[in-house]
């Protein structure tokens, strides 16, 4: 039995078995399930399609993104390695800077000088002036004006003169001519004069205090007039020689 249906030029019928009838006699074979599979294709291939596409987009960007922040990253270090080269100049420049000025006095003004205060020198700076056997005390002589506040260039000088630079000592490692006996190293006798020069001969009140200059020093210190001469001498030329060093570092950091 033939169903009819409606059609826009007229009629045709469809067999039980899926044939479809025209009025002009022809016939036509439809396959409902080849069609949905059909468009599920072309749905599935186009989704694909577009993942596709949207992965590719996406990975462009991805690296976009990466090259750009590669770039970021490289422009930072940069100007973080000109900015810490610049810090580390500027602070270098800022602490021999706020150093004190180490000035290339006259020896009249270092005759005049209070040698009870310290010099404010540094170990470097010593380094620069001392000979002989004073080498390598450089960091006593410093510690000793830090612990008893006497100018460590004063106490240098009496060294200096008092050993010919530490080479000539009357009793083991004593470089003063100070008392009678001798020390356990060059260090502990440059401890024990410069304390006894604060306590003594520098302080008022002290047992051997005359004033706070190298003459005034002098006059209970030792029995040569010169000696004070030669004490003066020798502190005039650290000042001059630390002051020259000083000025050139600093000029090379402006």
């Amino acid at each position: 039995m033939k169903k009819k249906i409606k059609q826009d030029s007229g009629l045709r019928y469809c067999s039980p078995d899926g044939e479809i009838v025209l009025q002009s006699g022809r016939s036509k074979r439809f396959s409902k399930p080849a069609a949905v599979l059909t468009s599920a294709a072309v749905i599935l291939s186009a989704a694909l399609f577009a993942l596709g596409l949207y992965l590719l987009v996406d990975k462009v960007d991805h690296a976009a993104a990466k090259a750009d922040q590669a770039i970021l990253q490289e422009k930072s270090s940069a100007a973080t390695d000109v900015d810490l080269a610049n810090a580390l100049r500027t602070s270098a420049a800022n602490r021999v800077i706020a150093d004190e000025t180490i000035p290339a006095y006259s020896e009249s003004q270092v005759r005049s000088m209070d040698v009870s205060k310290p010099s404010g020198v540094t170990e470097a700076d010593l380094k620069l002036i001392t000979k002989g056997n004073l080498k390598g005390l450089e960091g006593a002589f410093v510690k000793a004006e830090k612990d008893y506040g006497v100018n460590c260039l004063f106490v240098v000088a009496i060294a200096s003169l008092e050993s010919a630079d530490g080479t000539m000592c009357f009793k083991p490692n004593n470089m003063f001519g100070f008392g009678k006996s001798g020390f356990s190293s060059k260090a502990e006798g440059i401890n024990v004069v410069s304390k006894a020069l604060a306590q003594n001969y520098l302080r008022p009140g002290g047992s051997l205090y005359c004033g706070k200059t190298i003459s005034d020093v002098n006059k209970r210190y030792a029995s040569s007039s010169t000696w004070d001469d030669k004490v003066a001498a020798r502190m005039t030329s650290y000042y001059g020689t630390i002051s020259k060093n000083r000025n050139a570092t600093l000029a090379k950091l402006k």
